[in-house]
């Protein structure tokens, strides 16, 4: 089951949050990165106190994208608010908002990046494949790690390394968590994981403030 998503250019970078700290993130990344045949561990440890500076800081992240969304297309009321994606597709930078007590599918995420809890804390699981993938629809994992988040920790991705989880809320408000990835996430088509029947499927779990399809005008007059 591979991912053949083909997304066409954007006419420009699109900024949702206008923030000296994240322009400057993203500025860094890129410059970083630039060039690159591919991104390494290395790399990751490059970016992380960059991206951990970020995090730190409480006052640039406007409350609207630190909300839950009932309406969204990953469930159980998670809320997944893009603040930056690049004209190529190349990156992205979101937050994702799990209400209290939820818990979000088992997904992959296809790209290489760092994500960071912002606000309360959560249970991530981690998995890997430990079949072949050649069955259509089938999927064998194992989980290889759960972890306990507070406000401050990041976790790499490299995938096949960590790109495989689930992430529970386990504060008593909504966690926030800071995804800076290597593609255009919510768009891409995806894997989603069900653990407990060995099944996989694609999904794409879009985003709660921005289309997907560049060709959607009405989107485009009022911006």
């Amino acid at each position: 089951m591979t991912n053949d998503t083909i997304l066409e250019p954007l006419p420009e970078d699109q900024w949702f949050v206008e923030s000296p700290e994240l322009r400057s993130l993203v500025a860094t990344v890129r410059k970083i990165t630039e060039g690159a045949t591919g991104v390494s561990t290395q790399t990751l440890a490059i970016l992380e106190p960059y991206f951990q500076e970020l995090l730190t800081q409480q006052q640039w992240l406007p409350e609207k994208f630190a909300q839950v969304n009932p309406e969204s297309q990953m469930g159980g009321g998670i809320g997944q608010w893009l603040l930056y994606r690049a004209q190529d597709r190349s990156l992205s930078v979101f937050s994702l908002v799990i209400p209290p007590g939820s818990t979000t599918p088992v997904h992959d995420h296809l790209a290489w990046g760092l994500i960071g809890l912002y606000k309360g804390n959560q249970q991530e699981t981690v998995y890997q494949r430990v079949d072949n993938g050649n069955a259509a629809g089938h999927a064998q994992l194992q989980v290889t790690q759960v972890r306990s988040l507070q406000r401050g920790d990041i976790y790499r991705l490299l995938p096949p390394d960590g790109d495989i989880h689930a992430v529970k809320t386990t504060s008593e408000s909504e966690s926030v968590s800071i995804h800076l990835l290597g593609n255009d996430t919510g768009c891409i088509w995806r894997h989603q994981f069900i653990p407990e029947s060995h099944s996989v499927k694609s999904f794409r779990s879009g985003y709660s403030n921005a289309p997907c399809k560049e060709e959607d005008k009405e989107y485009a007059q009022l911006r």
